[in-house]
């Protein structure tokens, strides 16, 4: 298990890298090389997940330890979180219970659900996609954050691949939106270029007339040192939605 982690990288604008023997359940940061399709950023590992990595693929992940870098070729099991981790995960999923604006359910945050066929390196898995939807079915007059690390784009969704689409995003405030297609057969959508994404900037997204739906950009530092950290990190800026998505894999309650 020690060999697993030998290697540790250690990086002021990524993610932070820090030592472990003990392997835990993970968060993946970044994967590179002939695996990186079955690992998209975003996606948590369920403990007994055996990792796969072939000669040159990379594996980002963060763990109840911290972060660490996996080189292939090896075989991992990505294993449990430590008691004190999970308690502390704990904590931090009671506390967002009890401060949350009345939010009743996790709006498609489906960490274990199908993967478009079209995905593959540098994708971005549902801990990082912004559903759009299910938030306009959800609340569609309430304003909640989303959060996205810092050197990402976000990365909206709508659940399944369909047809054309038509999505209006309106600045705050705004009477004229900027009108983009939904390609067919495309399930996730980039933010478009050009139109900021800064921290607090808040948007509403109507698709397909169905109505619109209101986000707030939370920005969080990309150096979250491990998974409680990355908990606390997004309980601290509001993200409730992906608190849900994180709690599904890690907390198990």
């Amino acid at each position: 298990m020690v060999s697993a982690f030998r290697r540790v990288a250690v990086s002021a604008l990524c993610w932070c890298f820090g030592a472990s023997v003990a392997a835990a359940q993970v968060v993946v940061l970044n994967a590179r090389g002939p695996s990186s399709a079955a690992y998209p950023q975003g996606a948590v590992l369920p403990p007994d997940r055996t990792i796969f990595l072939r000669s040159g693929d990379q594996l980002e992940v963060l763990d109840a330890a911290g972060s660490h870098l996996l080189t292939g070729p090896t075989t991992v099991k990505a294993g449990a979180v430590d008691t004190g981790a999970k308690a502390a995960l704990k904590d931090i999923f009671r506390r967002a219970n009890a401060s949350r604006p009345g939010i009743a359910a996790v709006r498609g945050f489906t960490l274990q659900g199908a993967a478009p066929a079209s995905e593959g390196p540098g994708s971005t898995a549902p801990l990082w996609r912004l559903d759009v939807p299910a938030w306009q079915e959800a609340e569609p007059s309430d304003t909640h954050n989303f959060c996205v690390p810092e050197g990402r784009a976000p990365v909206l969704t709508r659940g399944a691949a369909q047809g054309t689409g038509s999505l209006v995003i309106y600045p705050d405030g705004a009477r004229n939106g900027r009108t983009l297609s939904w390609p067919a057969g495309a399930r996730d959508l980039a933010w478009p270029a050009g139109l900021s994404f800064a921290d607090g900037e808040t948007y509403a997204l109507n698709l397909n007339a169905a109505g619109a739906t209101v986000v707030r950009w939370r920005v969080i530092p990309p150096n979250a040192g491990s998974l409680v950290d990355l908990a606390r990190t997004l309980l601290d800026n509001g993200c409730y939605d992906q608190l849900d998505t994180l709690k599904a894999e890690t907390a198990g309650t």
